[in-house]
């Protein structure tokens, strides 16, 4: 799809599948805490997006979910036919219908093997159906929880809400030598549209409704083990029927009822003061036409790679204060403050781990340390250094 630029305020400011009960909210998330701040200036490219314009769900984009799931005590049979696209909205339908000795019949859909997603804004616009009984959700899974399993692959539950309250629910759900999860809530008129987000980068993931940010879970170098948080996730939307949140008093008279989705998108975001592609993996190329490599973390960084491979690529990551990260083989890029030839073998984000991305007239970049110096790729000669004190031909890369 032809990529698309927008440019908003850094005032832009969250799902359900799994076994809730018996965890405990991890006390390491207060909201006081370690919380990164939001630049100020954002810009969101639009990478993957669903506006249901169509008559039919586009099935290169989504998959079904169909039969009885087995979790949460819920009591739908999911199928196709609960699943339809009209008059520009995705909509997905519970109905008081006996299918497979479950009492009613609903639908669920996700982008699993299709479409998945590290760090970044996603939202959709939604009107929920505020029906006594119903469980309506949007969040994310893991990519792995065919390995991993629930809940180690990790869980963002970008929006729920159950029966008729005027509130709706932003989650996270993980394993930390037992299941944890962390969760917010906010008032809304759910019945009507609105615009349900989380932007996610390696430092937190926060919750927005209408541009409104109203919770944060903070993930900064994996704590309280939350480690499944920089992992690719896949997106899914579903209309539960009772079950363990709800509960099992279910309202049949107003049924059938229906989520409205008018549209899914994903973004990456880019601080605009830098143009630092935040999320986004990319190859890093010195002024000599070669890549800089990290080494796999076992040697110092070279700027000397005729080609990009799995070492020469790197994530690059918020780090909080408009600062940026980049991690390459799970590792993180250290400036060494200057004192030893750069390396890509951190496990966490420090101070000698942040640079500023300054954007140059020339449409390169330069990377700054902490120490106020400058990224050198030393023309591919030698090891790269961070001690430049001024941008020369030597400390400019493009991507």
């Amino acid at each position: 799809m032809k990529k698309q630029l927008l440019i908003l305020s850094a005032l832009l400011t969250t799902a359900i599948a799994c076994k809730k009960e018996g965890g405990q909210e991890a006390p390491g998330l207060k909201r006081d805490e370690a919380i990164a701040a939001a630049p100020a200036a954002l810009a969101y490219e639009l990478v993957w997006s669903d506006e249901f314009d169509g008559t039919s769900l586009n099935t290169s984009k989504w998959g079904y979910e169909n039969g009885n799931l087995g979790v949460n005590n819920e009591k739908q049979y999911y199928q196709t036919e609960n699943v339809a696209v009209s008059n520009g909205n995705l909509v997905i339908t519970a109905r008081k219908q006996t299918v497979a000795g479950q009492p009613y019949t609903s639908g669920r859909i996700n982008t699993n093997g299709k479409f998945s997603r590290k760090y970044g804004r996603v939202e959709a616009r939604i009107k929920l159906p505020g029906v006594q009984g119903l469980w309506p959700a949007f969040w994310m899974l893991g990519s792995n929880i065919a390995t991993a399993g629930w809940p180690a692959c990790g869980e963002i539950d970008i929006m729920e809400h159950v029966n008729t309250r005027n509130t709706v629910l932003g989650t996270i759900h993980w394993f930390n030598t037992a299941y944890s999860y962390y969760g917010g809530s906010t008032t809304t008129t759910p019945t009507d549209y609105h615009i349900y987000a989380i932007e996610w980068d390696a430092s937190s993931i926060r919750w927005y409704v209408d541009g409104v940010q109203y919770h944060t879970a903070n993930i900064l170098n994996n704590i309280n083990g939350t480690e499944e948080f920089h992992n690719n996730f896949f997106i899914l939307l579903n209309v539960a029927v009772g079950g363990n949140l709800p509960g099992n008093t279910i309202n049949d008279n107003a049924l059938p009822a229906s989520m409205l989705v008018d549209y899914v998108r994903v973004y990456n975001i880019t601080n605009t003061g830098s143009g630092a592609p935040i999320g986004a993996t990319i190859s890093l190329r010195g002024n000599n036409n070669l890549f800089v490599s990290g080494e796999n973390g076992t040697q110092a960084m070279t700027c000397n790679r005729a080609t990009a491979q799995a070492w020469e690529q790197f994530t690059v990551v918020e780090a909080g204060g408009g600062k940026v990260a980049l991690q390459s083989q799970g590792k993180y890029v250290s400036s060494e403050n200057g004192a030893n030839p750069i390396t890509c073998s951190r496990t966490t984000i420090q101070d000698w781990e942040k640079f500023d991305w300054i954007a140059n007239s020339d449409g390169t970049f330069s990377l700054r340390g902490n120490n106020g110096l400058y990224v050198s790729s030393e023309n591919g000669e030698q090891a790269m250094t961070c001690n430049r004190a001024a941008i020369g031909g030597w400390e400019k890369f493009t991507y």
